[in-house]
């Protein structure tokens, strides 16, 4: 359908949160640290609004629930503050901010980190998306043009010379954009195009049967694919990952022309929190063959992501200083402040944000910014479709699951969305549609118009499944000016 012009005056008014949840079992289970993985859940977020003509436009979002009640606290935690609450037509992101913030402040009683802020992400992105929709252009070019500190603006408009923005009439945003200020002439330059992202495949995991020559030549296979990072899970059998990485070290950097270099180029090996602590650690590694004194010879590893639980940052910084290898932390942390304790003790060669779970793009921009003017390297868990926006034009390193049409046994992610980067080469290229660039795909997720909570006990474990929730402006009571007695 054709882009329809919105007047820059008014307020877009957020109508309706609605939640959607999908299970799709995995072909066989998978070790995860300490966890055993048999299915894969999801929810999916949809934001409503109303356009000050009438018109609705829809933003969207999703995330594994790791079998959390995710779409229940969105309902019950966040919704609240965010329905009726407007976004100036004129500086959505502005009206973002501010909902972000009532939300966090809202459930500051039981929330600030941990699943609420996970809630709150999965909210704030969507309400990026219908931002960007409002705006006419991408949201990684939204932050460009809107960043709260005065910073560098790309492709900003001035209204009085562009004229309107334009957003899809369907509210998908998945089409060209007709922005006026993406435009070139009309008294402006072209905007900056952003660069290609780095990208990691997550390659294979070490599954009950297979040899390490099996988990090899799958990574293998995936390098020859020009994919020069790659990433692996630890497997609790030492001799397995001994046999696995002495084959990879051999021949990975001819598969991808490359040698392995931190933080850049060659295998990762995912721990997922499976060693209690850096004695369990520097066990493993030296049984598999790759600890040693720091700064001895090349890399073993292109990094080690998340040996130990995050907060325990001195266990970490004792890996990192015994061994050598480069550490990447931040998958599934919703507390900021674990970030500076990490990096205050020297555990953070390579940043990571889930940007969900640190609480949306809102959080998760910012903190990359800054960890991009500290030198670090910077990568994302998973969510491609967002994560592609962060971080300005240089990006972020963005991670994905093999995305062919057949899908891959360990996480169905990429067949739940429609649209989003473009991969190629390993590198990721951020949509040029307005808002996020992606929908997701009604085969998972639907979104009733009537509240009706989930019940996680009716989830199928033999295919796919949606259930459905809302909170419409009707139901909801704002909270956010009201204190606790």
């Amino acid at each position: 359908m054709t882009g329809r012009t919105v007047s820059t005056a008014g307020a877009v008014r957020i109508t309706d949160v609605r939640t959607s949840t999908t299970v799709v079992p995995l072909p066989q289970p998978l070790q995860l640290g300490a966890m055993t993985v048999t299915r894969r859940e999801y929810v999916g977020v949809q934001v409503r609004a109303l356009l000050p003509d009438g018109a609705e436009v829809t933003g969207v979002s999703y995330a594994l629930t790791r079998e959390a009640p995710m779409a229940e606290i969105v309902e019950r935690l966040v919704a609240p503050h965010v329905v009726g609450r407007e976004l100036p037509v004129e500086d959505p992101a502005t009206g973002v901010r501010a909902a972000w913030d009532a939300a966090l402040r809202g459930s500051a009683i039981v929330g600030r980190v941990g699943l609420v802020r996970r809630a709150i992400g999965l909210v704030d992105v969507a309400l990026w998306d219908v931002a960007g929709k409002v705006a006419g252009v991408p949201v990684w070019r939204l932050l460009e043009r809107s960043l709260p500190d005065g910073g560098a603006r790309l492709g900003a408009p001035a209204h009085g010379a562009y004229g309107a923005a334009v957003v899809p009439d369907d509210g998908t945003g998945v089409g060209p954009s007709t922005h006026p200020a993406l435009q070139a002439g009309e008294g402006t330059s072209a905007p900056v195009a952003p660069a290609a992202r780095p990208a990691i495949l997550v390659a294979a995991y070490p599954t009950p049967g297979r040899t390490a020559r099996d988990v090899a030549d799958e990574v293998l296979d995936r390098a020859r694919e020009g994919w020069p990072l790659l990433k692996i899970s630890r497997s609790p059998d030492r001799d397995l990952m001994r046999g696995l990485l002495a084959i990879l070290r051999d021949e990975l950097p001819g598969a991808t022309g490359r040698k392995t270099e931190a933080g850049r180029s060659g295998v990762v090996v995912d721990v997922g929190f499976g060693w209690r602590d850096a004695d369990d650690a520097l066990a493993d590694l030296d049984a598999w063959g790759i600890g040693g004194p720091a700064g001895a010879g090349a890399p073993a590893l292109a990094w080690l992501e998340d040996p130990v639980l995050p907060e325990d940052a001195a266990g970490a910084a004792r890996v990192r200083e015994v061994t050598g290898l480069p550490l990447a932390i931040g998958d599934e942390v919703t507390d900021p402040e674990v970030f500076a304790r990490l990096a205050a003790l020297g555990a953070l060669d390579v940043a990571r944000v889930d940007v969900v779970g640190i609480g949306g793009i809102t959080a998760a921009d910012p903190l990359v910014r800054s960890w991009q003017g500290a030198g670090l390297v910077t990568s994302s868990h998973v969510y491609p479709e967002v994560s592609v926006h962060l971080g300005g034009a240089a990006g972020i390193g963005v991670e994905t699951f093999e995305r062919s049409p057949q899908g891959n046994p360990y996480d169905p992610a990429p067949l739940l969305v429609e649209g989003g980067p473009a991969f190629s080469d390993g590198t990721a290229l951020p949509p040029e549609a307005p808002g996020l660039g992606f929908t997701l795909s009604p085969t998972y997720f639907t979104f009733e118009a009537e509240p009706s909570l989930p019940s996680m006990r009716q989830a199928s474990g033999t295919g796919p499944r949606t259930t459905s929730t809302a909170r419409s402006t009707d139901d909801n009571r704002m909270l956010d000016d009201q204190e606790d007695p």
